[in-house]
Parts: C-alpha cells; structure tokens; sequence
C-alpha cells in the first residue's frame, strides 16, 4: 500500500461522494486530471479512460464502491494494476478523506518506485481540491514542488 493522504473536509461524507459520482468534473478540482470519461458513472465494474496531465491517456476500471464511503478505481499496467483507493470516514464536523494508491502484480515494485512517487507526490493537491470543492473556497495554488 502506498503512503495515505488525508484531509479534514467541512461537509458530509455523501455530500464528499456526490463529488466523486459527478466524474465530469474531477479535472476541475483534481489538478492531476485533464479528461475523464467514465459512461456508466461512479459503479462497481464500469469502464472508461483518464488523462492525466502528464503521462498517457490510461484505461480505467471501477472495481469496488461502497457508496458514501469508498470506492476504487484500477489501471491496467503491464503484467499488473494501478489502484487508486478513496475513503470517507464521518467526523463531528463533516468527514476526513483518505487517498492512496497501490500496484499489483510482479512489477509492483518497479512502478511503486518510478510512476508511483511522481502520483503519491500530487495527491495533497487532489485532497484539497477536493476540499475547497465541497467547501465552495479557493483551492490553495499548487506549491512548487509539484508544478
């Protein structure tokens, strides 16, 4: 499993999923994302592609959701996957959103040490735009390690 990254969102958790079923609008808070088409929406088995702002157009796999709480989403990758996990776990004061990311398969090291820092490395910028999404703010601009 990769390093997890979480942040504090002032909204319900399944006001934090409604965001994630409008999959048409992850480019505009998710800095990492140019296009997406996902047809069927945010379900367990639906098929589409992402690109992202650097790297090639990948094809993605929704392969588990447990809706308002958490949903994954895998690419294809030679002799293996790369997973993209996402979480919602209810607070007092709204949620606490988790991303990660992990790879199977014999090569998961090799794409763990090379593709997976590089995507580790943006999920902060994801989580708060996220965040400043459900919250109607300003997401922070990017710092500039990661432009």
């Amino acid at each position: 499993m990769g390093q997890p990254h979480s942040i504090a969102i002032s909204a319900a958790p399944q006001a934090v999923f409604a965001r994630y079923e409008a999959v048409e609008t992850w480019p505009r808070w998710d800095p990492e994302v140019l296009e997406v088409y996902l047809p069927e929406g945010l379900l367990a088995g639906a098929r589409g592609w992402l690109k992202p702002r650097k790297g090639p157009k990948s094809t993605i796999i929704v392969t588990e959701v447990d809706h308002g709480r958490s949903f994954t989403v895998e690419s294809p990758l030679p002799f293996g996957a790369l997973r993209f996990h996402h979480r919602l776990e209810a607070t007092d004061t709204g949620c606490t959103t988790t991303h990660w990311i992990s790879f199977t398969g014999p090569l998961a090291f090799l794409f763990a040490m090379t593709a997976g820092r590089s995507i580790e490395a943006g999920l902060p910028q994801t989580l708060a735009g996220l965040k400043a999404e459900c919250e109607g703010t300003e997401p922070p601009a990017p710092s500039s390690a990661q432009t």
